[in-house]
């Protein structure tokens, strides 16, 4: 896949990680915290894939979509499926 393909996958997954992220400020819910961990971490990513050229290696970026899937549980856990297509990506298939 592409740069296109994975930075596409990102802003997908940071898009429902912020509305999970606002609703669980609004309840209060326990995983607050790590939800807002797992949002911040795809920022980041994603701003490092946009700084990227066309063609540049993606590789380096699968281990760290892995860790957040993992982290995905209870009310984060519609985030793995998507986290899981964008490590995916990034190692090449």
């Amino acid at each position: 896949m592409t740069l296109h393909g994975l930075l596409a996958a990102v802003q997908k997954a940071r898009d429902q990680t912020k509305e999970i992220l606002r609703v669980l400020e609004q309840t209060g819910h326990p995983q607050t915290g790590e939800s807002s961990s797992v949002y911040l971490a795809l920022v980041m990513i994603q701003k490092r894939l946009a700084g990227l050229r066309a063609g540049a290696p993606l590789a380096e970026f699968g281990p760290e979509l892995a860790q957040l899937a993992a982290m995905c549980s209870g009310k984060l856990a519609p985030l793995k499926t998507l986290l899981d297509d964008a490590e995916r990506i990034a190692r090449g298939g």
